[in-house]
């Protein structure tokens, strides 16, 4: 049995499982899309444990093994080997997402690429009766999308960027429903992406679509109501459009003072934007009665530490 409370649970199931399946030799028959699943299993273990170097070694187990298996399902007994082509998919994207961390943009881009092409296709031979596998495949090959997106947007490839985020907002959609809190978390993942990529309008558009979604499941005084209005807010600042910024950061501190209170870290980042933006229009005296409010405040939480 796996144990995620025990570091070596992973490492001890997987050399276990290597002996079984006569790891040298890849197994036979369904061998193949099992020690796959184990060596994938044993890698999302590491991921979690943050061990980064042996989960790369995992992945790239797994990834020997899912050529064979594809060199295997091209023979005449193709029929003997069956698998989870999503599995492979989940497996490419993570690849992805391990060198995306590490810096190897490149290889990243292949991997995600690789992990999008299985999971379309796993997604096609995949039957309407099996309607729950079928939704997760959109949610899956949704989040591929969604990184061939962030990929793009960090190497500046502006032309290539929304309409993979649209395909992961669509699939999303299908998958999780309209006013879903998965479905608001991509329209504000989208927003950040295009702040980055310098698509201000685009950027706009999807944290509006984010707050108009975070009202209706959790109200008008939310604090991620206050999350999403902070954003759009920088985005009006960014576009020059300093007093329609500080009405919606003003309404944003509204709420963050309701939910947080007056002593917390992002009530104070809110009424410094609002001191920014009052400094910035020359109201000078407006922007310093702010920044010594939130000295005075800052003093508070030292003392109420110390305490």
């Amino acid at each position: 049995q796996w144990s995620e409370s025990e570091d070596k649970a992973g490492p001890i199931c997987l050399s276990e499982a290597l002996k079984i399946e006569n790891y040298q030799g890849y197994g036979t028959g369904d061998g193949y899309v099992d020690i796959v699943t184990v060596i994938y299993n044993t890698g999302l273990i590491h991921m979690k444990n943050g061990a980064f170097d042996s989960l790369e070694e995992c992945f790239d187990h797994a990834r020997e093994c899912y050529d064979l298996i594809t060199e295997h399902t091209r023979s005449d007994n193709a029929s003997k080997y069956k698998y989870d082509a999503l599995v492979f998919a989940a497996m490419f994207n993570n690849i992805g997402c391990l060198q995306y961390r590490n810096g190897n943009i490149t290889n990243a881009k292949r991997n995600f690429n690789k992990a999008l092409q299985i999971g379309k296709r796993a997604l096609e031979q995949t039957s309407g009766n099996y309607m729950v596998k079928l939704m997760q495949g959109y949610k899956h090959v949704g989040t591929i999308y969604y990184n061939i997106g962030t990929i793009n947007a960090r190497l500046g490839l502006n032309d290539e960027i929304m309409r993979p985020l649209e395909c992961s907002l669509g699939l999303q959609r299908v998958a999780l429903g309209e006013s879903h809190p998965d479905v608001a978390i991509v329209h504000h993942s989208i927003g950040i992406v295009l702040i980055e990529a310098g698509q201000w309008n685009d950027a706009m558009n999807a944290f509006l679509e984010s707050l108009q979604l975070v009202r209706f499941m959790y109200g008008n005084d939310d604090y991620q109501v206050a999350e999403e209005l902070f954003y759009i807010g920088n985005v009006l600042e960014i576009k020059g459009e300093h007093n329609e910024a500080l009405h919606v950061y003003e309404e944003a501190l509204r709420i963050e003072r309701l939910t947080c209170g007056e002593i917390y870290p992002e009530t104070m980042v809110m009424m410094y934007k609002i001191g920014q933006i009052y400094q910035n229009k020359g109201h000078l005296n407006k922007a310093l009665v702010i920044y010594h409010d939130i000295i005075d405040l800052s003093k508070e939480v030292n003392d109420a530490e110390e305490s």
